[in-house]
C-alpha cells in the first residue's frame, strides 16, 4: 500500500499541510500512522482528503462532513445517501419534456411562458425545451411569483452574471498571482484545477450569504437616501 509523508501527501491532495493537521484537530480525517519517529499515511487518508473536498465543494460544512463519515457505514456511501446534491448534473443548463415543464410552471399559466421565452430563459429545441441556467430560471419563476415581471428578471440575471463572470476572473487571478507566496511558506500551485474543488466550495459557501447581505445593506440604503430626499426642509428663520 502506498505510503505518504505529510508533505507528500499534500503535494498529491492538493490540500496543504497546516490544513490537513486541522481536519485531525476536527475529527474529519484520521490520524495518521506511524513508522519509527515519522508520520505515514496511507492512500485511506488521500481518499478522505478528496471526499472532503468534494463535499465542500458541494457546499457541506466541515461539522456536517464529520457527521456524514460518522454515519457513513451504517448508511452507506455519502455521494448517494447525504450529499444534498448527490446524482445532479454540474452542468446549469438543461432540457426538459412538455411533462416537466408543466410540473415546473405549476399554475402559473401560460402567459409566463410566453414572457421566459422572451427573455431568453427557455428555449424549443425540437421535441424538449432547453434551460440555459436552472437556477436563475427557477429564481426567476420565484421573483415571478412575488410580483416581479420576467422582463426586469431577464435584466437583473444579466447583470448578475456580467458582475460574478469578473469576481470569478479576478479570484482566478488573485490565486495564479499568489503562487509561491502561500501562508506559512508553502507555495499555492500554479495548476488551478488541484485547488478548483476549494475555489468552488468558497463560492457555494460565502458567495449567496455575501450578495444577500450586499443586497440588504444597498437597499437599506436607498431607502435611507429616498426618505431623507422627501423630507421637508426645516425652515429657516
Amino acid at each position: 500500500m502506498p505510503r505518504y509523508t505529510r508533505a507528500e501527501l499534500a503535494d498529491v491532495s492538493g490540500v496543504a499541510a497546516r490544513t490537513i493537521r486541522y481536519y485531525h484537530s476536527l475529527g474529519v480525517l484520521p490520524k495518521p500512522g506511524r513508522a519509527g519517529k515519522e508520520v505515514v499515511y496511507t492512500d485511506e487518508h488521500l481518499d478522505r482528503l478528496r471526499d472532503i473536498v468534494a463535499m465542500q465543494a458541494r457546499g457541506l460544512r466541515l461539522d456536517a462532513i464529520r457527521e456524514v463519515f460518522d454515519t457513513e457505514p451504517q448508511a452507506g456511501d455519502w455521494r448517494t445517501l447525504f450529499d444534498p446534491r448527490a446524482g445532479q448534473s454540474v452542468e446549469r443548463s438543461s432540457q426538459v419534456d412538455d411533462a416537466e415543464l408543466i410540473a415546473m410552471l405549476g399554475d402559473r399559466g401560460t402567459d409566463v411562458l410566453t414572457e421566459l421565452i422572451s427573455a431568453g430563459y427557455l428555449e424549443r429545441r425540437g421535441l424538449q425545451w432547453f434551460i440555459e441556467d436552472r437556477t436563475m430560471f427557477k429564481a426567476a419563476l420565484v421573483l415571478y411569483d412575488v410580483g416581479t415581471d420576467i422582463t426586469l428578471s431577464g435584466e437583473l440575471r444579466t447583470l448578475i452574471q456580467s458582475r460574478i463572470a469578473a469576481l470569478a476572473d479576478d479570484v482566478v487571478r488573485t490565486v495564479r498571482d499568489a503562487a509561491g507566496t502561500g501562508y506559512g511558506g508553502e507555495g499555492v500551485g500554479v495548476d488551478l484545477s488541484r485547488f478548483r474543488d476549494r475555489l468552488l466550495a468558497m463560492a457555494w459557501e460565502v458567495g449567496g450569504a455575501t450578495l444577500s447581505a450586499e443586497i440588504e445593506r444597498a437597499a437599506a440604503e436607498d431607502d435611507t437616501v429616498r426618505h431623507r430626499d422627501r423630507a421637508p426642509a426645516a425652515s429657516g428663520r
